[in-house]
């Protein structure tokens, strides 16, 4: 229901060091019994300054490849959340571009987005 109000979402999915391989992220989220808890470091996140929920894809199990991302839905302002530096872009300066750092972030169970491992459907 926000996002159909009042709440601009982002969707952060991009990292350092996986290129245009979007399946080699580093980003994990951890089942944690009641909750998920993510680490890791999203790049070039368009909207990520006034974004108030950010869809953040995570592996839950790295043996799975890409059968173990999964969407997660994480709300601006939770605890563990970073919001990096501006980046200086030469143009498309109507939306900012950021990085966001997620470290020790708790993620409610009814917060995965689909089902879990199914990221990419």
């Amino acid at each position: 229901p926000k996002l159909a109000s009042d709440t601009l979402g982002c969707f952060c999915l991009s990292e350092a060091g996986s290129g245009s391989d979007a399946f080699a992220m580093k980003t994990k989220a951890e089942d944690k019994g009641d909750h998920w808890l993510i680490n890791g470091e999203k790049l070039w996140i368009t909207n990520g300054g006034e974004a108030g929920i950010y869809v953040v894809l995570a592996n839950t199990d790295f043996s799975k490849g890409y059968k173990g991302i999964t969407a997660f839905l994480v709300e601006k302002g939770t605890e563990g959340v970073t919001l990096g530096k501006k980046e200086d872009k030469l143009g498309i300066r109507a939306s900012s571009t950021h990085p966001i750092v997620f470290e020790n972030v708790r993620v409610p169970k009814e917060n995965v987005i689909g089902e879990v491992g199914k990221g990419y459907k």
